[in-house]
Formats: C-alpha cells, sequence, structure tokens
C-alpha cells in the first residue's frame, strides 16, 4: 500500500561540485513524469524515464537532476556574436540615435551564451542512474508511511460499514417478515374496493403476497455487500490496497447499497443505506491518494 503523495531528495558528492536529485509526486489517474535535466544530461533522459516508470504506477513526478559547481557545465560568452552586434551597432548607432550598446542588451540576444561542449553526460551516466535508484528506495519509503498513516481512517471505515451492514441485515429479516402480511392486505384491500372481495382462494391470496414480497427482499444483497467489506478486510490486512481496485470496489458497494436503498420499505433500513453510502464516499475519497 503506497500513497503517491510524497518527497525525496538525494545528494552525491562528486569530484568537482555535487549530484542533486528531488521527487516530488502528488495524486493522478496515470503516470505524468516530469524531468528537469542539464543539457549536457539530455542524452540520458530516456534510460531515467524507464527508471522511473519501473518503480511507480500512477502519480504526477516532478524529476530534477542537478549538477552543482560543475566547471564543464560554465556557459561560454558567444564572442563571434557579441563582435557581429557590437560592429553593426557602431555603424548604425549615429543614423539610427542608437544609445551605446550595453552588456544587458547583449545578454538579452538569443545565443549570447553557449553551452559547453562536455562530455558530462558519457560520464555521469552511472553516478545519476545509482542516486536515482537511492531516491527511488527513499520516495518508495516514504510513500509507504504516507500510506500507513491513512490505515486508521480504512479501518474505522470498514468497522463503521459492518456495524451498518449488521443493522442492514436486521432490519431486512424484520422486513421480510412483515411484508407478505403487509402485501395480502393490500391485495385484500384491492379486491374488496374493486367488489372481488373472496373470489380469490387464500392460497392464492398468500401466493400473491409472496410473490411480491420475495421482490422486496434484500438479503441476496446484503450477502454481497458482506462479501465485498471482507474482501476489504483482506486486502487491508495483507497491505493490497491500491487506489483503482478500491475505486472498483467502492463502485460495487454502492450498486449493492443502491438496490437495497430502492427495496427497503423501512424507515430505519434508509437511514442505514443513507448512512452507509456517506461512509463509503469518504473511504473512496481517501483512496484516491493511494496508488
Amino acid at each position: 500500500m503506497k500513497s503517491m503523495t510524497a518527497f525525496a531528495e538525494v545528494v552525491r558528492p562528486l569530484a568537482a561540485g555535487q549530484l542533486r536529485l528531488s521527487l516530488r509526486s502528488v495524486n493522478s489517474k496515470a503516470l505524468d513524469l516530469s524531468l528537469r535535466l542539464p543539457p549536457a544530461l539530455f542524452p540520458l533522459e530516456a534510460g531515467l524515464r524507464t527508471q522511473v516508470r519501473e518503480a511507480a504506477q500512477r502519480g504526477k513526478l516532478d524529476l530534477t537532476v542537478e549538477v552543482q559547481d560543475e566547471p564543464s557545465l560554465e556557459p561560454r560568452l558567444n564572442r563571434a556574436l557579441l563582435r557581429a552586434v557590437a560592429k553593426s551597432w557602431q555603424e548604425d548607432a549615429e543614423w539610427l540615435n542608437l544609445p551605446p550598446l550595453t552588456a544587458e542588451a547583449f545578454f538579452r540576444l538569443p545565443g549570447a551564451f553557449q553551452a559547453p561542449a562536455s562530455d558530462l553526460g558519457e560520464r555521469m551516466e552511472a553516478p545519476v542512474r545509482e542516486a536515482l535508484a537511492a531516491l527511488l528506495d527513499t520516495w518508495n519509503e516514504g510513500r509507504a508511511r504516507e500510506a500507513e498513516r491513512l490505515r486508521p481512517f480504512f479501518v474505522e471505515g470498514l468497522a463503521r460499514l459492518c456495524s451498518l451492514c449488521e443493522r442492514l441485515q436486521a432490519e431486512a429479516d424484520l422486513q421480510a417478515a412483515e411484508l407478505p402480511g403487509l402485501y395480502r392486505q393490500r391485495i385484500e384491500q384491492l379486491l374488496e374496493d374493486a367488489r372481488l372481495a373472496g373470489q380469490l382462494p387464500a392460497e392464492r391470496l398468500l401466493a400473491e403476497a409472496g410473490v411480491l414480497a420475495e421482490r422486496q427482499d434484500v438479503r441476496e444483497e446484503l450477502t454481497r455487500l458482506a462479501a465485498h467489506l471482507d474482501d476489504f478486510a483482506e486486502r487491508l490486512t495483507t497491505g493490497r490496497l491500491e487506489g483503482k481496485a478500491i475505486d472498483v470496489w467502492c463502485q460495487e458497494v454502492l450498486r449493492e447499497l443502491n438496490t437495497t436503498g430502492s427495496k427497503c420499505k423501512r424507515l430505519p433500513m434508509t437511514r442505514a443505506v443513507m448512512e452507509a453510502k456517506g461512509a463509503l464516499d469518504q473511504i473512496r475519497e481517501q483512496s484516491a491518494n493511494l496508488e
């Protein structure tokens, strides 16, 4: 069980400077990786993305790789461009009434600095991959700790649903005992209103009332609901709670609650169904944090 929200950072010393990697993640329905690298490390991008995908399934991830105080990364002034701009500026400054060329104006030009020619990507591949592996381990440990903070909430939500399921089962048994008699009285009243009283045998009345009562019996739905709750409890015990799986589980539980709510005739049952939907919605909201 892992959360999608976490942050981790790893710093490694180099012969000159240091290597710093940081990874921040938040909730997302799919895996969305944003990778920031120095231009000299662009050749490593595909391999780093593959390494991250092996450790993450979902979430919006921001991975930053920095090589700090590395001499080979120092940019070089584009002297050829500077000479060309200065010459053109001097030739046209008088008739265009231009002010003197300043460093600020030159540095705003695209290409004022040139990227250094460096073999840094080749030299840094092994250290970057090793640091990323350590970063992902730290990040996953943080995600596991964050998910464990949610465990008491899921335990409480499950206990609440189980308690409500027991209440619904007791009410369902009472309803199943009451409905045949209620439906028989309704049928007899309808026959009396239609001036057909006494024209149906008692056995037929009981059979019709039983059929109507069976259509409103919710005990089958409650049996499936209890099985879903047992499945959640087993997943919680073994730590196999996953965001997508819990979302599907919530849909199945909601289906059973909706069917039960449409069939219940007792006010306590209706209230229990409403409370169960509220508890389920809270579980669904928190499970959105899980991978």
